[in-house]
């Protein structure tokens, strides 16, 4: 019987290779622009009364900085953390939308005449020559038909 060899110890991410090397840049550069982003928005909202704070923008990271302001002292949710959850919701966010688009196409592709439908109706709502926005998908109906009777597709590995 063989036994195969295991690299047990994983080490060679730690070398200095050119693509380990390329990574760490990214990674740098990447954590330095989120870093720049949320010192940006934290000045934001050091200018601003409450009122305008709470009109301000309510995504993630506004509320992890507020998470952040709430007891200075006594916050847990570091810069350090805010950047990882950033890239975290990020990366992930990627993902599902490459998969949401893929399953997309598959699907128009294997229905015709959905994508007739679909066109009709994009272009009805759009117009010929706009670029549609997120108030012009809140419209469409053809493709939230199928996407509610599609949402739950768990059972397909892409």
């Amino acid at each position: 019987m063989l036994i195969k060899k295991r690299n047990i110890w994983n080490i060679h991410r730690f070398f200095p290779t050119r693509r380990n090397i390329r990574s760490w840049k990214l990674e740098k550069e990447i954590k330095k622009s989120l870093v720049k982003l949320i010192s940006r928005r934290r000045e934001n909202e050091k200018g601003c009364g409450v009122e305008e704070k709470e009109k301000g923008p309510k995504d993630l990271l506004g509320l992890m900085i507020q998470a952040s302001n709430m007891n200075m002292n006594m916050s847990n949710v570091t810069v350090d953390d805010m950047v990882e959850e950033c890239k975290s919701f990020f990366f992930a966010g990627k993902q599902t939308t490459s998969n949401l688009l893929t399953w997309t196409t598959i699907l128009l592709a294997m229905h015709p005449h959905w994508q007739v439908r679909a066109r009709e109706e994009v272009l009805k709502v759009c117009g010929s020559r706009d670029h549609p926005t997120k108030d012009h998908v809140a419209k469409l109906r053809t493709v939230s038909k199928r996407k509610r009777k599609y949402s739950n597709m768990s059972f397909f590995k892409f």
